[in-house]
This record gives structure tokens, C-alpha cells and sequence, in this order.
């Protein structure tokens, strides 16, 4: 999105010249790396925003437990906790919009705890909870729960500025991604309902949540842990915006797993919110060396978790895998149709398809959605096919089914295109050499 910014496109149609886009990420991440690739190349942008976003949102836990009364040790204990989480991890070392809008979630929450806050930083505050909404449509948990802090503790007036503030923040949002895109920004988003969530979908979410929380130790072990501080903890406590944070927090994330195909990284600002749960509530019960202890272990587990899972794992650079893939496909002037867009990038193309998942969510409600792609796969129109998951397996076959391109994807591939070399654990699949009848 920000390389189609870069040519002047401001969010896709869901279909047109350039190809499928039906994306539902919020502007601010993309536009920002787009701005800066007119200073560096993309990978070297997205990689400095994600740093960047990470050891600011790091900087940003530290101050606010500082400012909710946490000692200089427990607080530099917290921040090696939230980066345990694999969540927060992938943030850092992947080019995603995650780790800026927590960022902004979490100094918005520490301009405005410790102590009565003035009216310009209420105003401060709104502004970077109307900038984490610009980066991710589902950062609201934080904002909501400092305007319900405000509410508990009797600062109407503090509330009502902090309410006004921010909805005029977010409608400002919003409609600066219809009027720049000419509304194909929310063409995008009417059909990114069609994942929205139901009644049963809701009441399945918290076992959705335990499912995708597989692998995800540091987030398992500190959900455990601010659940049980916030049981422990009274009813004055039940008020503190650390709670409130964690209940928001909490109830915004199964809202987020109520919908189809949601994945690990929805759980980061759940686990800094329980970090902060846990440590503001421990910190008032527990010597700060036992708390300290505490997090060292979680950290340790978690760490040692992942030690585990990439024991065994060739550590071949992704940037040499897709160089590799490339390769392999050769020199062509036709476009390469791949579910990971990270493909025809590195060749040096635009992305025909920037969202396999959406792809197949838009199709199942409007069979007909997929009929270009589908006739250029027949007229063997892409150089190559490069599939994230072995097709032929049960695992491959489950995630082109349900998950990416829909029904009779596979099919249609195999029919026109032949296996060629697997590359960096991707597979790759070249025209066959007769035309399609």
C-alpha cells in the first residue's frame, strides 16, 4: 500500500487497473512509509518505522509506570517483560503498523495519569489516540479506558473535553481516508464486514483467543497473570486506569478474535496492558524484588519457549529467500501472482492481488469478485504462482480453501501451471507450456 501511495494510488478499489485490493489497514503506518521512500528504499523504511515504533512504545511503558508510582527497577523489569511478548517481537523485527499504534496508545495513557491532568494534555492526549486510530482501527481500548477513569473519579468536565477531543479526532480520521481515496477506502471496509462478528462468533472468541495464543508464551503467562491481580485486586482498585486498561483491553481483543481469520499480533496490546495490570497491583503487595523475580521467570519461559521452536530452523535471511525466488521464476515482464505480496515486490512489481484473505472473503459473499483473476490464471497471463503453503498438503489445502483465494484456487493452478523449484520454504508454480484451451 505505501509503494501504490508512492505512485499516487491512496487505497486501492476493491478491483481495477492495478489489481485487487479490498485492504482494511488504517492510512497512517503506509503513509508514513510511503513519505519515506522517497529518502530510502522500502525495506530500509518500513524496518525504521517498526524499530522506531517499538523502542518508543518501550520508552512509553517504562514512563507510565513511573508515573502510576513504580519504582526505576520494576519498571525496567516491566519493559523486558512486554518485549518477551512474541507479539511485540514480531512488531519490531517485521514491517506492520502494530508496535506505532500501541505507541501512541500507551503515551496517550501516560500524559495523563500520576496526577489531575490540565486541559492541554487532555488535548495532547486525544491527539495521539486519534493517531493511533489512524494506524489501527481497533486502538481504542486505551482511550476508552482513560475516559472511563475520568467518569469513575468524578472529572466530568476532564471527560467531556477528553470525549470531544478525540471524536472529533477520529471523525477527522475518517474523513480524510474517504475524501483522499475518492471513498474507495471504505469500498475497501463495507466488504471487510463481511468478517464482522455474530452472536456465536462473540461467545466462541475467548476460545478462539486460547487457540491462537499457541506458541504465544509470554502473552499466555502475563494474561494469567493480570487476570489473577485483577481478581486480587479491591474494589478501589478496580478503578485505577491500569485496570480499566486491562479490562478494555481485554474486552476489545475478543471482540477483534470473534472475527474470521484474526492472527497473534492482535494480542499485543492486550499483553502490555496486562503487564501494567500486573506490576501496578503486585508492586503495591509485593516487594519489588519478588515482583522483579516474577517477570524474570515469565521472561525466562518465554525465552526459553522460543529457543525451542528455532532450534532446528534454518536461519536462511528472508531478504536471500525471496532473492532466491525470484531467481528462480527469471527475468519476465508479466506479473507474478503470490498470497505473500512481498514476492512481486522484490522483482520489482506492484502486487495483483494485495490481500489474498480479503480476496476470499469478498468472493464468497459476490462469487463473481474472483472471474479476472480466475480467467488470467486460465490464460496462464502470470509468470509464475508462488504459494505460501504446499497446496498438495492437508495444511496447504485448508488455507487455500478457507483462508486465502477461496474454492477451485488450487484447482485451477494445477490445471495451468506446473510445479518448479521450491524456494525459502515457498512454492513456486510456472505456466505450462500449452495454452489453455
Amino acid at each position: 500500500m505505501a509503494l501504490d501511495l508512492r505512485h499516487g494510488i491512496f487505497y486501492r478499489a476493491p478491483f481495477g487497473p492495478a489489481g485487487y485490493g479490498g485492504t482494511r489497514f488504517f492510512p497512517l503506518y503506509f503513509s508514513l512509509h510511503a513519505a519515506l521512500l522517497r529518502i530510502v528504499g522500502w525495506r530500509a523504511a518500513g524496518y525504521f518505522l517498526s524499530s522506531a515504533s517499538i523502542v518508543l512504545l518501550l520508552a512509553g511503558v517504562y514512563v507510565l509506570l513511573r508515573r502510576l508510582g513504580t519504582g526505576r527497577w520494576l519498571a525496567a523489569a516491566a519493559v523486558l517483560a512486554t518485549l518477551a511478548g512474541s507479539s511485540v517481537q514480531d512488531a519490531l523485527l517485521t514491517i506492520r503498523e502494530d508496535g506505532m499504534a500501541a505507541m501512541f496508545s500507551v503515551w496517550g495513557l501516560a500524559l495523563c495519569v500520576g496526577r489531575e491532568p490540565s486541559r492541554r494534555r487532555i488535548y495532547l492526549a486525544a491527539l495521539l489516540f486519534s493517531l493511533a486510530f489512524a494506524t489501527k482501527e481497533s486502538s481504542v481500548s486505551a482511550a476508552g479506558a482513560l475516559f472511563l477513569s475520568f467518569i469513575l473519579a468524578k472529572r466530568i468536565r476532564a471527560a467531556l473535553h477528553f470525549l470531544g477531543a478525540t471524536s472529533v479526532g477520529y471523525a477527522v480520521v475518517m474523513a480524510a481516508m474517504y475524501l483522499a481515496s475518492s471513498g474507495r477506502a471504505f469500498a475497501a471496509f463495507r466488504f471487510t464486514l463481511a468478517t464482522g462478528s455474530s452472536l456465536s462468533s462473540l461467545l466462541y472468541s475467548p476460545v478462539a483467543m486460547v487457540q491462537m495464543m499457541h506458541g504465544y508464551v509470554a502473552e499466555t503467562v502475563l494474561l494469567v497473570l493480570g487476570l489473577a491481580a485483577l481478581i486480587a485486586t479491591s474494589a478501589q482498585g478496580i478503578c485505577r486506569i491500569a485496570s480499566l486498561w486491562f479490562v478494555c483491553a481485554l474486552g476489545v481483543t475478543l471482540v477483534i478474535f470473534s472475527s474470521d481469520g484474526t492472527a497473534g499480533n492482535h494480542l499485543m496490546e492486550l499483553h502490555i496492558a496486562a503487564v501494567v495490570m500486573f506490576v501496578t497491583w503486585a508492586s503495591d503487595v509485593l516487594s519489588p524484588e519478588a515482583v522483579i523475580a516474577v517477570l524474570a521467570a515469565a521472561c525466562m519461559l518465554a525465552w526459553t519457549e522460543v529457543l525451542g521452536q528455532h532450534a532446528g530452523v534454518d536461519a536462511v535471511p528472508m531478504r536471500a529467500q525471496l532473492q532466491q525466488i525470484v531467481e528462480a521464476i527469471g527475468p519476465t515482464d508479466k506479473p507474478i501472482l503470490a498470497d505473500d505480496p512481498l514476492v512481486p515486490i522484490t522483482a520489482g512489481q506492484q502486487p495483483y492481488v494485495l490481500d489474498a484473505f480479503m480476496l476470499r472473503v469478498i468472493r464468497e459473499h459476490d462469487p463473481s469478485f474472483s472471474d479476472p483473476l480466475w480467467q488470467k490464471l486460465r490464460q496462464r497471463q502470470f509468470a509464475a504462482v508462488v504459494l505460501l503453503d504446499n497446496p498438495d498438503s492437508d495444511e496447504g489445502s485448508d488455507t487455500y480453501s478457507n483462508y486465502h483465494f477461496g474454492d477451485d484456487f488450487v484447482p485451477l493452478v494445477e490445471e495451468n501451471y506446473q510445479p518448479g523449484k521450491s524456494v525459502g520454504g515457498q512454492y513456486v508454480f510456472l505456466p505450462k507450456a500449452s495454452p489453455a484451451p
